[in-house]
């Protein structure tokens, strides 16, 4: 069964809002990562599987089926994924290149 939630539980939130608050984490990835190139960490599983997450989150959101707290908790993991890969490559001592 499908749970609605009611828009005030939503709010008014628009594409640039998501697109916005995804960007603010990107830009806090980018600073940590320096010159540690992000490409290789972009292919990895948990890194991709983070990003589909965020991307189905927003999608509840905007139905109404989620509220907002889905998308921020969504935003966070993403944010600790990339966070926990940069940590295994200065572990290593490899670039990610």
């Amino acid at each position: 069964m499908r749970r609605i939630v009611p828009m005030s539980a939503i709010g008014s939130r628009s594409i640039a809002q998501f697109c916005q608050e995804v960007s603010e984490v990107i830009n806090r990835v980018r600073a940590a990562y320096g010159p540690i190139p992000m490409k290789a960490v972009a292919d990895q599983p948990e890194v991709k599987a983070a990003e589909a997450t965020i991307e189905q989150a927003a999608r509840l959101v905007q139905s109404g089926l989620e509220n907002v707290d889905v998308w921020r908790g969504a935003l966070v993991v993403y944010e600790l994924t990339w966070m926990s890969a940069l940590k295994k490559v200065r572990q290593s001592g490899k670039s990610a290149a």
